[in-house]
């Protein structure tokens, strides 16, 4: 259990963006159609909702726009909010095809945008070559 990671896809159109929320992140809403027939076999649709967040400095490269279809992955995030409701939402790391995560290991040490990164302790030849470095850059203060 201790390698899983939440994570989440998520295919619709974008319905409403917020750019004030605040300082660091634009807030947008995906939603998507799903049709199906009913019990007398007529036709109806059923909208879902959710709502996302990147940061801010990547608007320049992707335009975000209402009705833009969108293909997006992230982390399912979520908080209660002042009037005590729970709301959810994405923490986007890639939409369409560019990837917008600029944010520390996920889930402690050992992840980055959700994947698990591979390590291995340094030997103590390489720990000694290591030191030998920093010394000469500081002077072996």
């Amino acid at each position: 259990m201790k390698d899983l990671v939440d994570y989440i896809k998520y295919h619709g159109y974008i319905t409403s963006i917020r750019d004030n929320v605040d300082k660091d992140y634009i807030w947008f809403d995906i939603c998507q159609k799903e049709t199906y027939k009913d019990q007398n076999n007529m036709d109806r649709t059923n909208l879902s909702f959710f709502s996302a967040r990147m940061y801010k400095e990547y608007i320049y490269k992707i335009e975000l726009k209402i009705g833009k279809d969108i293909y997006v992955e992230g982390i399912p995030k979520g908080y209660i909010d002042k009037n005590g409701h729970r709301q959810n939402y994405i923490h986007i790391i890639r939409i369409n095809d560019l990837e917008v995560n600029k944010e520390p290991p996920l889930y402690g040490d050992g992840y980055w945008n959700s994947k698990k990164i591979e390590s291995s302790k340094a030997s103590p030849e390489e720990q000694a070559e290591m030191q030998r470095m920093i010394d000469e850059i500081t002077g072996g203060k």
